[in-house]
């Protein structure tokens, strides 16, 4: 009777363990809204990489998930403006330093907001859909970390949309591993080792 308690009891602490550990590196987040159209879509489940920032940093394009003071829940919205540059968006165009940038995921241009410099130690992150979405700057420490996987529905199911200028240059497809926290130089190129 002994050694079946002492099993029961073992399992549970390893299971309780396993979550901890398993909750320490990803989390996940329900899509509230409309913000994030057309990429994200309002109830879509998705699980979160907490880790992907702990070796690297996040980058414009990553899609993340932060807190805000201003609300009791996490947001999702993607990073435009990385630390230090002057953003700028007119009709929902971004503006880099003075700089059009091309974002082929946008919907809708009717958010503007005038140039505003990144502090440093934080990002500048607005929804795809400029045509209903906010904006804000965002302290380093507020982003819980980067959307990874939508899980549910299931037939939605795949990778999230985050977006890379580096491939967009150099003209490569490549596996996004900088949502698991691998840094980019581990990042497979697919182009050149054929399917996975």
């Amino acid at each position: 009777m002994k050694a079946a308690i002492r099993e029961i009891l073992t399992t549970i602490l390893l299971a309780l363990l396993f979550f901890v550990a398993i909750r320490a590196v990803v989390c996940n987040f329900e899509v509230h809204g409309f913000s994030m159209e057309p990429n994200l879509h309002d109830g879509q489940f998705i699980i979160v990489s907490k880790a992907a920032y702990w070796f690297a940093d996040p980058q414009r394009g990553d899609i993340v998930v932060f807190q805000t003071d201003k609300l009791n829940h996490g947001i999702i919205h993607r990073i435009v403006g990385l630390p230090n540059e002057l953003i700028e968006l007119r009709n929902g165009v971004l503006h880099v330093n003075g700089e059009k940038l091309k974002e082929p995921y946008v919907r809708g241009h009717s958010v503007s907001v005038s140039p505003r410099k990144v502090p440093n130690d934080s990002f500048f992150i607005v929804g795809d859909n400029r045509a209903a979405t906010s904006w804000d700057i965002v302290p380093r420490r507020d982003i819980v970390g980067r959307a990874w996987l939508i899980y549910w529905p299931i037939s939605e199911w795949g990778l999230v949309p985050n977006h890379q200028w580096e491939s967009e240059a150099a003209g490569k497809e490549q596996l996004d591993a900088g949502a698991l926290g691998l840094p980019y130089s581990l990042r497979v190129d697919v182009s050149r080792t054929g399917a996975l």
